[in-house]
């Protein structure tokens, strides 16, 4: 593990019960990272989708690759975006491959792909078990507070 849930907080603003990252387990600076996300049976999303059929809604897996890529981008470039505000720009290409239930185990694979003043725009999959799950394109910047 290259970083766990506390060292991980100090990336991201995020908090529970809206921090989905668990560990990071691979990290090339300023290349690609990869992340584990654990979706527990008891996440407050589950009790509204659905009831008797629970399953994790595709905003909350996005949102998670979402986090994963805001962690490669502040742990590569540290020096110059600590501190300031995360904003997400854009998300493109989403597709959903299967769904994801209680208790499933996602790895979270980003690449920064583009890197233009402080605009940063990354590849991600979502795996369960390697099969992918979902992909998509993120752009995302910073902000001051």
């Amino acid at each position: 593990m290259i970083l766990n849930k506390d060292e991980i907080m100090k990336y991201l603003p995020h908090r529970e019960p809206f921090l989905f990252v668990d560990e990071v387990i691979e990290f090339n600076s300023e290349i690609s990272i990869k992340a584990n996300v654990t979706f527990h049976e008891d996440a407050f999303f589950f009790k509204g989708h659905f009831p008797g059929n629970p399953v994790v809604p595709g905003v909350i897996i996005v949102e998670a690759m979402a986090q994963v890529g805001g962690i490669l981008i502040y742990k590569s470039f540290e020096s110059k975006l600590l501190g300031l505000t995360p904003a997400l720009v854009g998300i493109d290409n989403v597709k959903f491959k299967a769904p994801t239930v209680p208790g499933d185990k996602l790895t979270i694979e980003a690449t920064l792909i583009k890197k233009k003043l402080n605009i940063f725009k990354l590849s991600a999959q979502a795996f369960n078990l390697d099969k992918l799950v979902v992909q998509s394109n993120i752009t995302a910047t910073v902000m001051s507070k």
